[in-house]
């Protein structure tokens, strides 16, 4: 179970062997600390030492997004798995292997950015997504054409140009289906619209499902392959995150937008930051989809699922030399 505390005056104790919520003095929720996988904790508040050592013995991941969407830090207790998985993963971050998981991260978010216009397109079929969808494949096609033997962080650099190329088409063909009002242009982490602003928070919300699977196979959240390395920065989940945005986080915050669940009025023009109320619009949409249901290789399983085969996978291409394959959604 994976629970969302979302606000402010929260509070997470312990009683007995139950993860206990508070506002202010009020009793919320009570939720055998068993069941729990992890907690993401959106607003302020506290958390007692006496459920910090459960969640521990437990082995809950305690995860921060700030008010932007941004993870601020994760909890965990020691990690006990085999230090040769570690030592697995540094080295491919550094050699040609790590290049083509890279590679195929980013084709499949490629195919996943095709696949959702394709969807937002089915009705208005305008000959503009087309376009924008052709020029998409040719950043696939060139991506496949690209020879990985040279220098690491050259062939890194060019495969970093083809993913920007390809999102630029992807944004630039978005637009055509958010109303005027809303204030899209392009994709930026630091929003002045309701859209991007809503993007940044569902991927953090994001972000905290791919740590969480992360850490939960032994891998280190920090050492990527496609991401540059950078102190206090999960890169190994911006890499995981990239072919799932799409599927999870845009169409959902496209379809709250279009149904007008969420509108401009939620938007804090203060900060450019998410109104509370809408925050939990957001996060019960995301997480829906998230434990929703999908046919994927004719296996019925959840993105939660996906999420976590995902990395299963990768820690069987760094023990076991097996090929890595990225997730995408065909249409």
């Amino acid at each position: 179970m994976k629970i969302v505390i979302d606000g402010y005056n929260k509070s997470i104790h312990k009683k007995d062997n139950q993860i206990v919520i508070h506002e202010k003095t009020e009793i919320l929720d009570s939720i055998k600390a068993s069941l729990v996988s992890d907690i993401t904790i959106i607003g302020k508040g506290y958390v007692t030492f006496d459920a910090l050592n459960l969640m521990a013995e437990n082995e809950i991941k305690l995860i921060a997004i700030n008010p932007r969407g941004q993870l601020t830090y994760t909890l965990e207790a020691p990690n006990l798995k085999n230090i040769k998985l570690k030592k697995e993963q540094y080295k491919l971050s550094e050699n040609r292997r790590g290049l083509e998981i890279s590679k195929e991260l980013i084709k499949s978010k490629m195919k996943n950015q095709k696949s959702t216009l394709t969807t937002l397109n089915k009705n208005k079929r305008l000959k503009r997504v087309f376009n924008h969808r052709h020029k998409i494949d040719d950043c696939i096609n060139k991506l496949e054409k690209l020879d990985l033997r040279g220098n690491n962080e050259e062939i890194r650099m060019k495969m970093l140009g083809l993913e920007g190329k390809a999102s630029n088409e992807y944004w630039a063909a978005v637009k055509y289906f958010i109303r005027p009002e809303i204030g899209f242009d392009s994709r930026t982490k630091k929003p002045t619209d309701l859209l991007n602003s809503m993007l940044n928070y569902g991927y953090a919300i994001l972000a905290s499902e791919i740590t969480k699977s992360i850490l939960l196979n032994g891998l280190d959240p920090y050492c990527g392959f496609l991401h540059f390395d950078m102190d206090k920065r999960t890169s190994l989940t911006f890499d995981l995150i990239e072919p799932f945005r799409q599927q999870i986080v845009d169409k959902s915050m496209i379809s709250l937008i279009n149904k007008k669940q969420v509108t401009v009025d939620d938007l804090d023009k203060r900060n450019n930051t998410i109104k509370l109320e809408a925050r939990k619009i957001i996060v019960e949409k995301i997480l829906g989809k998230l434990f929703s249901t999908i046919t994927y290789n004719d296996e019925a399983v959840s993105y939660s699922d996906l999420i976590q085969k995902q990395s299963e996978n990768l820690v069987d291409t760094l023990l076991d030399n097996q090929k890595f394959n990225g997730f995408y959604l065909r249409w």
